[in-house]
């Protein structure tokens, strides 16, 4: 795949986020969907998986905007 647009660390930052919200609403709305313990158990954990890498990336954004290196 090809990002044209990507081309600084708060873009490719923001659209990686937008990525892992995508993905924990859906883990999310099929954990509620589903019957069987172990897979929703399981979907849960992967919402849960995705929240934390969405926060990763919210508190990078965070050190950017201070003017911190997000190293």
């Amino acid at each position: 795949m090809n990002y044209p647009n990507l081309k600084t660390p708060v873009a490719i930052l923001n659209a990686a986020l937008k990525k892992e919200n995508s993905a924990r609403d859906f883990y999310a709305t099929l954990a509620a969907r589903c019957r069987q313990d172990f897979v929703r158990d399981l979907l849960y954990r992967l919402q849960n998986e995705e929240e934390k890498h969405a926060s990763l990336i919210r508190n990078m954004l965070a050190r950017i905007a201070a003017g911190h290196d997000p190293a």
